[in-house]
């Protein structure tokens, strides 16, 4: 088997049919699902290659049935893999030296004790009317003679009646090792399919000339770069192919997400089951988030996002599975997560800076090997965009062919994308500029998606850049138009809390970042341990913004606690009603703002983590209803919404329960007329302008800055009307002379 048998040119024609039975099979979304073929019969459970090991397979739902063939010394057609007797029935004769006579006294050592079965004996059985969906593929070993071998097979076959409806030319599958065997099954068994079974993708590419071939190979032959060009070419050609033996649930989710046409399995129920909770999860919640970190401090807080994902996954520093954790453990890793070659997990996530620090660190830190580093942008000349939006998105239309290339490649690569999700500051160069460009062209180029961010708002109270209103105005007029859903985080709240609730008088970018990967973690939970409600992004946004242009989230979570924040584990008695209570409180928002005796909740929903019962969280409700704890739009419905979600089962939790609130309170207009303010401070006095004007967003001028704070004055003033009772009204504000 290690040369190359040329094939000759009358072996090219299509003497071999490719018929539609072989084909993969279409699950309740009609997307591609592997049949399933018991290796040996139901290999797990029974003695291999016993009557009882494929009567097993059937009754598990299997779609067909692999065996191997040998010959014995009368030449009997018998089905055993080994060429030996030594394995399976303790006896170290070789079957084609032995006589049927005496191989059919033979008793397997596993029990039950199962007598070695001929090839005639497998095709009665499966000759009854109600097994003739079920069909063969035979392993034909070539330490037989050849010409020998495919006659005797032709004449089992030939002397065995078929079911009533389907012909054995309809059922069986020849499986040939080597070229040799093309024209003797061409001679014996004329219109009988065939496939090629190998370990090697190079061997197996000379079948590649024989039309409607196909191919039953070795998976580990498919791992990596070379199994991917085989099969991207193998599927080019329109051919079939399976893998071959496939037995743990990581390697049966790996040949089910390249949609092979058939698995080959020891244990067939296992498997039926995994294409069936795939085919719920692509029912039901088959959608994707890419994530996009753009500027220092989006990768910043992306990266503890990701540690943060890995450990309540159990997911390793290099991307594999811990040994503690399991694959079917009712979590959806797939949403922000998919499975390379090698079977890893890889973040859907891309890294974008225009100056290489930050970037550098992740690819040089602790969870370096998680990344696909092919998703990672830094600028060519490494200078950063200086704190200028203008430099940021000016360095946009200069980089958009690289940056959307990976934004493409991750878009097709998703069997269901349902949007992105932006991490970034608003307040600095890269995160501002370069990811106001992004969302303007996502917006366009992704119309159907939906597209949220979290943006890091800066601290009103200390400017570390001196330009922060401007690149904050500029940026905020994007995040208005070119969204579907932004969670606001502001650097000031972050800081009173990391001081006035987590006692760190001085917190360093980590554990704020800390806070932030806990409430983006908290805020995902039910995308990935998925219950009845609230089970993709889509339906989070549709239940929190009513109308499209306030579509801004404040956020709170209780209690905090955290490895980077021993200050915080403190030890309290967490009760639905005690955390629900303590999300409306103002101090645990992570929003500066200044509610006027108008500003109300226009929604809620909480997200409670633990051990929750739904009579506690109905109690809670009344009680918080009763205590007017909640003022909500007079032209609403006045409610809190709930939504109860697992932990992960991988974490250590201190607290019972858990909880973080997404909310669209009007009181988030008082930040960005903050911003304006500011803005017009520095405007009026043309402060720090000549970097912007160098830039080519303000080359006719400043037009762009009047524009954006027309854009985000007519936001506060959507915020303040939402505070009225005639908010809905088509006719409010207007007069009769209008």
């Amino acid at each position: 088997m290690g040369s190359v048998h040329r094939i000759s040119p009358s072996q090219e024609s299509s003497d071999f049919p490719l018929p539609s039975w072989l084909f993969a099979r279409k699950d309740s979304q009609g997307r591609r699902l592997p049949q399933t073929i018991s290796h040996r019969g139901y290999r797990a459970q029974y003695p291999e290659n016993t009557m009882a090991a494929f009567r097993g397979a059937v009754e598990a739902g299997t779609h067909a049935i692999e065996t191997d063939i040998h010959l014995s010394k009368d030449n009997v057609v018998v089905l055993s893999h080994d060429a030996d007797l030594k394995r399976c029935f303790g006896r170290k004769e070789k079957i084609i030296d032995s006589d049927w006579s005496y191989l059919s006294t033979l008793r397997t050592l596993k029990t039950p004790h199962e007598p070695l079965p001929k090839l005639s004996d497998l095709l009665t059985y499966l000759s009854q009317s109600e097994l003739s969906d079920v069909w063969v593929l035979l392993d034909i070993k070539i330490d037989n003679d050849a010409d020998t071998v495919m006659r005797l097979i032709a004449e089992v076959i030939n002397s065995v009646p078929p079911s009533p409806t389907r012909p054995w030319s309809d059922r069986i599958v020849l499986g040939i090792w080597v070229p040799k065997f093309l024209p003797l099954c061409v001679k014996y068994s004329p219109r009988f399919p065939i496939t090629h079974i190998g370990a090697s993708t190079s061997y197996a590419r000379q079948f590649l000339s024989v039309p409607d071939v196909s191919f039953n190979m070795f998976q580990k032959a498919l791992i990596g770069p070379l199994g991917a060009c085989f099969i991207r070419d193998v599927k080019k050609a329109g051919r079939l192919i399976y893998d071959w033996t496939v037995n743990d649930v990581n390697s049966m989710k790996w040949s089910i997400q390249k949609e092979f046409d058939g698995v080959i399995t020891d244990n067939p129920k296992l498997f039926n089951e995994i294409c069936l909770c795939h085919d719920l999860n692509r029912a039901s919640m088959p959608r994707e988030i890419i994530t996009i970190q753009a500027g220092q401090c989006g990768n910043n807080i992306g990266a503890q996002f990701w540690q943060q994902l890995c450990q309540e996954h159990g997911i390793s520093r290099d991307g594999n599975l811990e040994d503690f954790a399991s694959e079917t453990g009712g979590d959806r890793k797939d949403v922000f997560f998919y499975q390379s070659d090698d079977t890893r997990y890889i973040p859907r996530a891309i890294l974008i800076d225009l100056e290489p620090r930050v970037v550098n660190s992740i690819q040089t830190g602790p969870y370096k090997n998680i990344y696909n580093p092919e998703n990672f942008f830094i600028g060519e000349h490494g200078s950063g965009a200086g704190n200028n939006w203008a430099a940021g998105y000016a360095a946009g239309e200069r980089v958009k062919e690289e940056v959307f290339d990976i934004i493409d490649r991750e878009a097709d690569g998703s069997d269901s994308l349902e949007g992105f999700m932006l991490l970034h500051s608003i307040a600095g160069g890269t995160g501002s500029g370069l990811g106001s460009y992004l969302l303007e062209r996502m917006n366009d180029r992704f119309p159907k998606k939906i597209i949220q961010t979290y943006s890091v708002f800066p601290d009103s109270a200390i400017g570390d850049v001196v330009v922060n209103p401007y690149n904050s105005l500029l940026a905020l007029r994007r995040l208005t138009q070119n969204t579907d859903s932004v969670v606001v985080l502001d650097n000031g709240a972050l800081s009173r809390i990391a001081s006035e609730r987590l006692h760190v008088q001085e917190p360093s970018f980590q554990q704020t970042n800390q806070l932030v990967s806990t409430v983006m973690s908290a805020s995902t939970t039910t995308l990935r341990y998925p219950g009845y409600m609230h089970n993709d992004l889509v339906g989070i946004v549709a239940s929190l913004i009513p109308t499209p242009r306030c579509h801004f989230l404040m956020t709170a979570y209780t209690p905090f606690t955290g490895d980077n924040l021993d200050q915080a584990r403190t030890v309290r008695k967490t009760t639905v009603l005690d955390v629900m209570l303590r999300l409306l409180q103002p101090k645990n928002r992570m929003v500066s703002v200044v509610p006027s005796k108008a500003s109300c909740y226009i929604s809620i929903l909480n997200i409670i983590q633990g051990e929750a019962d739904p009579t506690d969280v109905h109690k809670s409700l009344l009680r918080i209803r009763e205590r007017k704890k909640a003022n909500f739009i007079p032209w609403g419905p006045a409610s809190i919404q709930v939504a109860l979600t697992k932990r992960s089962p991988y974490l250590q939790n201190t607290h019972r329960v858990s909880g973080l609130m997404l909310a669209n309170h009007t009181s988030v207009a008082t930040l960005f007329r903050r911003i304006v303010v500011q803005y017009e401070k520095m405007r009026k006095r043309n402060a720090y302008l000549e970097q912007y004007k160098k830039e080519a967003p303000f080359a006719d001028g400043l037009g762009e800055f009047d524009e954006a704070k027309e854009v985000v004055m007519d936001l506060v003033g959507e915020y303040e009307a939402a505070e009225k009772d005639d908010y809905l009204d088509p006719d409010a504000g207007k007069t009769d002379g209008t």
